[in-house]
C-alpha cells in the first residue's frame, strides 16, 4: 500500500471509464452494484469521509506545508465517495470546504499567472506544482465531472462548476508562464520548480530563500508531476482537450528513459540532474549541484510514479505492456518479500531497514488494474489500517471499492473503443 500520506493521490479518480455526459436514470451506482461485504465496507467508512469534511479548515498563513496535504484529505475522498454512491451529501459537504480553501490563494495583482498559495510558514514561500495538483486541480476536477454527469448537481451548481474548470485551465497553464515547462522534442518534456515567488504586499517576484535555493528552476521530482498526472487526465476527459494527453506524453517519455532495467526489476531516481537550474554553474553537467540525484528513502514517493504509469497506460499517453509487466516483476518478485498474511516489500533498490520509520516499500496498489494477486495483499493491507485506523484509512478503503467495480483486464480504461 502506498505511504498514507499519499493516499489522498489515489488511483480512484481515473479509475473509472466513465464518460461526463448525463447518467441515465436507471443506471445503478457502484455501490449498488457491489458486493454486501464492500457495501459494508463503504457505509462503515461514509461517517469518517464527512466528519473530516466538517474540521475546522485551516488557515494556509498559519500553516506550514502539511497544509497541502492535511486539506486534500479533506477534499478528495468526498468527491471518491460521490463518485462511488452518487450520494449529493458528499457533494453538499465538499463546496463550502474548496471555496475556503480558494479564499486562501494569492491573487497577484497584475501579473495573473503568479497567483497561488505561496505564502505559508517555514520552507521559503515555495509553490510547488503538486501543491497545486493536490489542492486544487484534481478536486475541483473531480467535483466538474461529478457535476456534469448529473442533471440536478448541474442545475444547482453548473455555473460554479463552469467557473471553476475555466480558472483550473488557466492555472494549469500558468506554470508554462512561469517559465517551468521545457518542450525537450524527442526526448519529451518536464518541468522545473518555480523560480521565485510574489511579495505579498508589493507582488514583486523575488528569489527564493537560502534555505529553499535547492529548489530554484531545478527539476521537478517525478513523483510530484505523477501527482499532477491525476489532474491532467481528469482535464483531458472533461474537455476532451488533446493538450492534456500531449503533456502526458511528453513527461511519460521523458520518465521512461531514466530507467534502470535488468532481468530482476526496474527502478529510477526521485529526481535526476537534467536542467541548468540543477547546478551551481547554470550550465549542465558543470560543477557543483544544488541536490543530488538518488533513489528516495520515502518509498511511497516510487507508489506515486506507478500511479502516474496507470494513469498515463488508461488515457494511452505512453508505456507498454511490457513497461507494465515489469513494474509487476519488480513489485510482486523483487520488492516482495514473500509473507501474505503480513505484506512487506523492500525498496525499489532492494534496500529495507525494518527499525527504521522509511528505508521500506509499499505495495503497488495502482497494478491492481492488472494484477488479481495486488488485490488480493491490498485487501490484506487495507484490513490492518482499518483495525489501527491508521490516518486516512478511509481513502484506501475507497481506493479499492473503485478499482474493484472493474475487472482485471489490460484495457485502457479511457481510451474509446473504435
Amino acid at each position: 500500500m502506498s505511504h498514507p500520506l499519499f493516499a489522498v493521490l489515489a488511483v480512484a479518480a481515473i479509475a473509472l471509464a466513465v464518460g461526463c455526459q448525463p447518467a441515465l436514470a436507471q443506471e445503478k451506482s457502484l455501490l449498488e452494484r457491489a458486493t454486501p461485504e464492500q457495501q459494508k465496507m463503504f457505509e462503515n467508512l461514509k461517517p469518517s469521509v464527512l466528519k473530516e469534511a466538517a474540521q475546522k479548515p485551516r488557515l494556509l498563513a498559519d500553516s506550514k506545508e502539511d497544509y497541502f496535504w492535511v486539506m486534500s484529505a479533506q477534499l478528495v475522498p468526498l468527491m471518491q465517495a460521490y463518485e462511488y454512491s452518487r450520494d449529493p451529501a458528499f457533494v453538499e459537504a465538499f463546496v463550502p470546504v474548496m471555496e475556503q480553501v480558494l479564499l486562501q490563494r494569492y491573487l497577484h495583482p497584475t501579473k495573473p499567472e503568479w497567483n497561488g498559495w505561496f505564502h505559508y510558514k517555514g520552507f521559503g514561500n515555495i509553490a510547488l506544482i503538486d501543491h497545486d495538483a493536490i489542492l486544487y486541480f484534481t478536486p475541483a476536477l473531480m467535483f466538474v465531472k461529478a457535476v456534469r454527469t448529473d442533471a440536478k448537481l448541474t442545475e444547482k451548481y453548473g455555473a460554479k462548476a463552469d467557473a471553476w474548470l475555466k480558472d483550473v485551465e488557466i492555472s494549469i497553464r500558468n506554470w508554462d508562464k512561469r517559465g517551468c515547462w521545457h518542450d525537450l522534442g524527442e526526448k519529451g518534456g518536464w518541468y522545473t520548480n518555480v523560480p521565485g515567488y510574489p511579495d505579498a504586499k508589493t507582488g514583486e517576484i523575488k528569489p527564493l530563500g537560502k534555505e529553499a535555493e535547492i529548489y530554484t528552476s531545478g527539476q521537478v521530482p517525478y513523483n510530484k508531476i505523477h501527482a499532477l498526472f491525476q489532474s491532467l487526465s481528469l482535464a483531458a476527459q472533461i474537455t476532451g482537450d488533446p493538450w492534456y494527453k500531449t503533456r502526458m506524453e511528453k513527461c511519460s517519455k521523458f520518465f521512461r528513459a531514466h530507467w534502470r532495467v535488468d532481468d530482476k526489476h526496474a527502478e529510477w531516481n526521485y529526481r535526476d540532474l537534467s536542467f541548468p537550474g540543477d547546478y551551481e554553474s547554470g550550465v549542465v553537467g558543470q560543477g557543483k549541484t544544488r541536490t543530488g540525484a538518488f533513489i528516495h528513502y520515502k518509498g511511497g514517493y516510487y507508489a506515486l510514479d506507478v500511479e502516474g504509469v496507470v494513469r498515463a497506460w488508461d488515457v494511452g499517453a505512453g508505456f507498454t505492456k511490457g513497461d507494465i509487466e515489469k513494474l509487476l516483476q519488480t513489485n510482486l518478485e523483487f520488492m516482495f518479500m514473500g509473507d501474505e498474511k503480513d505484506p512487506k516489500f523492500k525498496m525499489i533498490n532492494g534496500q529495507y531497514k525494518a527499525e527504521e520509520k522509511y528505508y521500506k516499500g509499499y505495495l503497488w496498489t495502482a497494478l491492481a488494474h492488472f494484477s488479481p494477486k495486488v488485490r488480493e495483499l491490498w485487501k490484506t493491507d487495507l484490513d490492518r489500517a482499518r483495525a489501527a485506523k491508521t490516518w486516512m484509512w478511509w481513502s484506501g478503503d475507497l481506493e479499492y471499492l473503485i478499482e474493484m467495480s472493474q475487472p482485471v483486464s489490460w484495457d485502457r480504461r479511457l481510451v474509446k473503443a473504435n
